[in-house]
């Protein structure tokens, strides 16, 4: 290139730059509630790549180009990106020069289901980043060359430096044992490079995550982003599909929920405000896509910092309670009295059992023993009711047919008959609505539990999964392409306590075929559930058989419930306010049917 060209490239790059400088509209930094469009298509694609300058052959094109582009950072716009690494027992970070942020972290205690290293995320899949306004523009810190400042084997500090005293500086501190990442921006003498005018910045946090489990469709099923403000309890936004939502002030935390591990950022105070958005992948590449913007303020002080931290781990409910900032609610324990039931019973006795290092099929075995003696006396009430109304049933059939065409005759009889024998109609249902809270604890604990997690027992691999001793060719509309077997067992176990339940307590009609449909209902729901559940509803279900056996062998005695009952009859009644109630019902209801029928 002769030297005409040359200093022709230069004067249209100059004009380009001044053009640039002069006419185009200023770019300021937008509030997180206006910057983070909402979730579509966009909020499930790869992470923007931001544009790198190309070197020219004339370097001072390039640096023209920078100084349009970066303004005041453009000597950091260009450099060699390095990679400094911090670890502890429990997790190795790696960071960017390029950003100053962690780009991968491993956690080193745990391996994805085909047995390769956990990452959380790695290069290339996580972007965290600062913006600032400075001469009319914005600049993104993740497109800027950091220098590495200094580092020890627990901590990191990465600097831009503007001059003398003047510089910005990324700050990370790996805890000794632990999941926790310190991190402090701290800006000292940069009132002459930041715009006056905007007194805060936008913290942009993105991340995309691999599939680390056995069915990446199961993982998708629960993908939530869960917040908390600084005087308020946890709530979150499930993004099984592409969600958004605008945060409003004081947020003390926000964390990216996966189903076994999150990842956090903490506020040492709070963020003045945010938005959260997310959504699941189309493809395979990755599970899902979580952003959030936070804003924090700017003082515009000689020198000022922002102090906050991140925690990278399992979502394991100790270990998160332990930390005292309400992160143990993203361990979905279910609502209400089921969450409590957990909390207070189930947690606390699966963890004593564990400390015990016995295998988990035989935790759960020993987990299932110990609730069903605990509930045994309201079980028993339950038999005994069943075995008072099996002996009361010709009587009443008996009465079903002599007042079949007076229904409201039949049922103040049927009372009548109830309260001479002694017996509560609702004896049997009570304790069994006693017992649901623990049943639907349980359904929420196990398909929860990180502990399950790779854990095999007989032909199961993973008792967090599915167990499947069949691989189908082809999938089956709401079944899967699996065969489970621990499901299929307590789909027959159910159908045969059915079974024995109706011979038991003499049901009929439509009732005596309520009890084998919902298993058939719950088979194709549960063979892609936890199979530590399955296992846990068949153990539940050959217990029972068994309490049922020796109560019907040893305790109780139908003949001698049937002449107790005859012994009852003979008793002057005495009528419950229940009771009372009911017959009056009954003999009101009798009264307007026999006006009507004067009146016909």
């Amino acid at each position: 290139m002769d030297r005409n060209s040359i200093i022709g490239l230069f004067l249209i790059g100059l004009i380009l730059v001044v053009f640039n400088y002069y006419f185009l509209p200023d770019a300021p930094v937008k509030p997180a509630t206006e910057q983070l469009s909402q979730a579509g298509d966009s909020a499930v694609t790869e992470l923007a790549k931001p544009a790198e300058l190309k070197e020219s052959p004339n370097d001072s094109l390039f640096q023209a180009a920078a100084a349009a582009n970066f303004g005041v950072f453009a000597p950091f716009s260009r450099g060699a990106e390095q990679v400094h690494s911090l670890a502890n027992s429990k997790m190795t970070v790696r960071f960017k020069s390029k950003g100053a942020y962690p780009a991968e972290v491993e956690l080193k205690e745990f391996t994805t289901y085909s047995k390769k290293p956990l990452l959380l995320f790695e290069k290339g899949q996580s972007e965290f980043s600062y913006s600032y306004a400075a001469a009319g523009r914005t600049v993104e810190t993740s497109d800027l060359y950091f220098t590495l400042h200094s580092q020890s084997d627990s901590s990191i500090s990465y600097r831009l430096v503007f001059g003398e005293n003047s510089y910005i500086e990324h700050r990370y501190v790996l805890e000794t044992d632990g999941y926790q990442l310190k991190h402090e921006v701290k800006r000292v003498g940069v009132n002459e490079v930041l715009a006056s005018n905007i007194d805060y910045t936008t913290l942009r946090w993105t991340m995309n995550t691999p599939s680390q489990e056995r069915d990446i469709l199961d993982e998708r099923k629960v993908l939530d982003i869960y917040y908390r403000y600084k005087n308020d309890s946890p709530d979150y936004l499930t993004i099984t599909s592409a969600e958004s939502e605008d945060l409003k002030n004081m947020v003390k935390w926000v964390s990216f929920k996966q189903k076994f591990f999150v990842t956090s950022l903490i506020a040492d105070q709070q963020f003045e405000e945010g938005k959260i958005s997310g959504g699941p992948y189309k493809n395979d590449d990755f599970v899902a896509n979580y952003q959030a913007e936070l804003i924090l303020p700017i003082e515009h002080k000689a020198a000022e910092s922002a102090l906050m931290s991140f925690y990278f781990g399992p979502n394991h409910f100790q270990t998160l309670k332990a930390l005292d900032l309400g992160l143990e609610k993203q361990v979905p324990l279910g609502w209400g009295i089921f969450g409590w039931v957990n909390r207070l019973f189930v947690i606390p006795i699966f963890n004593w059992l564990d400390s015990f290092n016995l295998n988990y099929g035989l935790i759960i075995f020993i987990l299932t023993l110990v609730f069903k003696i605990l509930l045994f006396p309201l079980t028993y009430k339950s038999y005994l009711s069943a075995a008072k109304m099996k002996v009361l049933k010709p009587e009443m059939d008996e009465l079903k047919a002599r007042y079949e065409a007076e229904p409201q005759k039949y049922q103040t009889e049927q009372m009548k008959l109830f309260q001479k024998a002694g017996v509560n109609p609702l004896g049997g249902c009570i304790p069994l609505l006693l017992q649901f809270p623990i049943l639907i604890a349980l359904f929420n604990f196990f398909p929860a539990s990180i502990e399950l997690r790779q854990q095999g027992f007989l032909w199961a691999d993973d008792l967090s999964s599915y167990d499947s001793i069949l691989d189908l060719p082809f999938t089956i509309p709401f079944y899967g392409a699996h065969v489970s077997l621990f499901t299929l067992l307590m789909t027959v176990s159910t159908i045969l306590y059915t079974r024995m339940n109706n011979q038991m307590t003499g049901v009929s009609g439509q009732m005596k075929y309520l009890g084998y449909i919902m298993p058939l209902v719950f088979l194709p729901v549960l063979n892609s559930y936890s199979s530590a559940l399955s296992y846990y509803y068949f153990l539940a279900n050959m217990i029972t058989f068994g309490q049922q056996w020796a109560v019907r062998k040893f305790i109780i005695d139908e003949d001698k419930i049937h002449r107790q009952i005859q012994e009852n009859k003979k008793k002057p009644v005495k009528k419950s306010k229940f009771a009372q109630r009911l017959e009056d019902l009954s003999k009101a209801a009798q009264q307007q049917q026999q006006q009507r029928s004067k009146k016909k």
